[in-house]
């Protein structure tokens, strides 16, 4: 089995630092891009199985990037899951019926973080690695 490789697109560098670390500590290969602009082109370049994508980014943000992957072509399917310290009613809801595989709140608990990926991730492709 192939590591699944999940891209991180957040402009705090030690969240991205902490993901990394507990990601690659569960098996996952990690990328990551500290704006929506780099994000964009890691996600085109790199084709992950899944991208974790803060909401609150300068220069457009998550909203902007998520608009983008929606329209790629070569991006479609491509589970998203937004990770957000944006905690309002019925935020997770609206983005999952955009067509979001979900939505982890900041900040997140570290002892669980990696297997709420995997959830994510399972729901979205059926299974965790893929074969080769």
């Amino acid at each position: 089995m192939t590591a699944p490789r999940v891209l991180i697109i957040d402009d705090d560098k030690a969240i991205v630092t902490l993901m990394t670390a507990l990601l690659r500590k569960e098996g996952f290969q990690v990328l990551a891009a500290f704006d929506a602009a780099s994000g964009l082109m890691a996600a085109q370049k790199q084709r992950p199985d899944l991208i974790l994508l803060d909401m609150q980014m300068p220069a457009g943000g998550g909203a902007v990037v998520w608009q983008r992957i929606a329209g790629s072509a070569n991006l479609q399917g491509t589970p998203v899951v937004f990770v957000t310290a944006t905690n309002v009613p019925g935020f997770a809801r609206e983005k999952e019926s955009e067509g979001a595989a979900g939505v982890i709140l900041k900040p997140f608990d570290p002892e669980t973080f990696a297997d709420l990926v995997k959830s994510f991730f399972k729901r979205s492709t059926g299974q965790f690695g893929t074969q080769e």
